[in-house]
């Protein structure tokens, strides 16, 4: 198993399109770390924001 995991990333390492796929993984993972963090962090927040403006609709709704 680590002989195919060896050549397998040997091959990516040979590979540019392996190399673009990694970078735009990194890059994906750069952006959407921070926005998953905050919005963990603010889930409650959130929630009753939204709550809120719901409650809000619903009263002025005709």
């Amino acid at each position: 198993m680590l002989r195919r995991m060896g050549a397998l990333l040997k091959r990516l390492d040979r590979d540019e399109a392996g190399a673009m796929s990694v970078e735009k993984i990194l890059i994906l993972a750069v952006i959407a770390l921070p926005i998953l963090i905050v919005l963990l962090a603010f889930r409650h927040t959130i929630t009753d924001w939204f709550t809120t403006q719901t409650g809000t609709l619903s009263q002025n709704a005709p």
